[in-house]
């Protein structure tokens, strides 16, 4: 085996995760490699059409979640702006009223009544002092059925855990991720990035060698070496992260068979990604009857020619094609997109938005599989699915990081310290 082919840190997979690992181990002193079957980015891809950004999918950065700690440990600032919470509507049988998102709006909202409002304003106000891991092993179905709210209260609050969590599987999803999700939301919100997720991803590629189109088709421990096979040959590698997407793959590909135990499944959604000629009013639109979402997110972030705009419109839950996209078109209407305003478009049936949902039966976040549980040594874990830290990007940021000090720490032991 040539030298060109022999690495301390071989990547599997060039998504958030991959990435985040090999520029931990990178940046650390290790030879590191990453192989990605298909282009890299995974969905945190952007596609660039007549100067609108469209993001695979309605991307949003928590700005005080764990990716937000990772991307600063990296030396990575992410540039854009926050959504404006003054804009944002609810919608009841079509009908829009203010979001409450604040005291001042919750006052003015016509979603709910009086004694509603008093019960959702104690429910905020105590937000912040939650302990979410008391929560671990309970579903957002048994917590909010001890809480006690009224409906139209629960209703509202349900909209909020499905735009935080984009699940709405109430009666499995953990309610210790939901109470993290909604703390973190409500602490620092989100960022709509400029030039969509491509330029993050760029700068966490910066500086490691990558291979594309290079799919892994079985890795082979050794006495002190793992033999990573492509098509095209093989790699070697002294440590190597596995960071592929759903469990399926990461399962597939690992020499020993992981007892992961049930991951609950993926977390869907139906996307229709819009270039419109002008900004939408009012813009912003939470389903609060319905699992639907139409956001702006360019303006505010810069994804669009002066004067146009980006929309996102999705539905929480993907079911068909057929069933899927006239109800998110009736709701980019609702947000203001007339059908004269498309300039272009894509619309996807069904995009993975998390690889498992951390499930109350398996004991919500702290359930969900660790970095090291792949059953070989040498050999680690990383994804949106994968550790107790986060949710959708925070989940494979914090993972990947993870995963790139442990290859690091264990060259180290091996006498192998870049």
């Amino acid at each position: 085996m040539s030298m060109e082919n022999e690495f301390d840190v071989v990547v599997v997979g060039a998504g958030i995760a991959g990435l985040t690992a090999a520029a931990v181990a990178n940046r650390g002193g290790a030879r590191t490699l990453v192989l990605e079957a298909h282009h890299p980015g995974g969905r945190a891809r952007t596609t660039e059409r007549g100067g609108f950004v469209l993001n695979l999918g309605a991307h949003a950065l928590y700005r005080t979640g764990a990716g937000g700690r990772v991307l600063a440990d990296l030396g990575i600032t992410p540039t854009g702006s926050a959504p404006p919470l003054g804009r944002y509507r609810g919608s009841v049988a079509g009908t829009l009223h203010r979001l409450p998102t604040g005291p001042g709006s919750l006052a003015r909202s016509g979603l709910l009544g009086t004694r509603s409002k008093a019960q959702l304003a104690g429910l905020l106000a105590r937000l912040p002092r939650m302990d979410p891991a008391a929560l671990a092993g309970t579903s957002v179905r048994t917590w909010l059925d001890g809480i006690g709210l009224r409906p139209d209260a629960e209703a509202v609050v349900l909209g909020l855990l499905r735009l935080s969590t984009y699940c709405p599987d109430v009666d499995r999803f953990g309610a210790d991720a939901a109470l993290t999700q909604l703390q973190i939301a409500a602490s620092g919100g989100v960022l709509y990035l400029d030039g969509g997720w491509s330029r993050m991803i760029d700068s966490l590629g910066a500086g490691t060698e990558l291979r594309a189109s290079a799919p892994v088709r079985a890795l082979e421990p050794g006495a002190g070496r793992i033999e990573v096979r492509t098509d095209d040959g093989s790699v070697v590698a002294r440590q190597v992260v596995v960071a592929v997407g759903p469990p399926a793959a990461s399962r597939a590909l690992l020499p020993e068979p992981p007892d992961w135990g049930d991951l609950g499944g993926p977390v869907t959604a139906a996307c229709l990604d819009l270039g419109v000629r002008t900004v939408p009013s009012p813009g912003y639109v939470l389903g609060i009857d319905a699992p639907l979402y139409a956001t702006t997110q360019g303006p505010p972030a810069r994804q669009a020619p002066v004067g146009q705009a980006v929309v996102a419109v999705l539905r929480y839950g993907a079911r068909s094609a057929e069933l899927d996209r006239p109800e998110l078109e009736d709701y980019r209407r609702l947000c203001g997109v007339a059908d004269g305003d498309v300039v272009t478009g894509r619309f996807l049936a069904s995009m993975t938005v998390t690889g498992a949902m951390p499930i109350a039966g398996n004991g919500g976040l702290p359930g969900r599989p660790g970095v090291a549980d792949t059953g070989t040594p040498g050999i680690h874990l990383a994804g949106d699915w994968v550790g107790p830290d986060g949710l959708l990007a925070d989940a494979a940021l914090a993972s990947g990081f993870d995963a790139g000090r442990r290859a690091l720490d264990a060259l180290a032991r091996t006498g192998h310290a870049p």
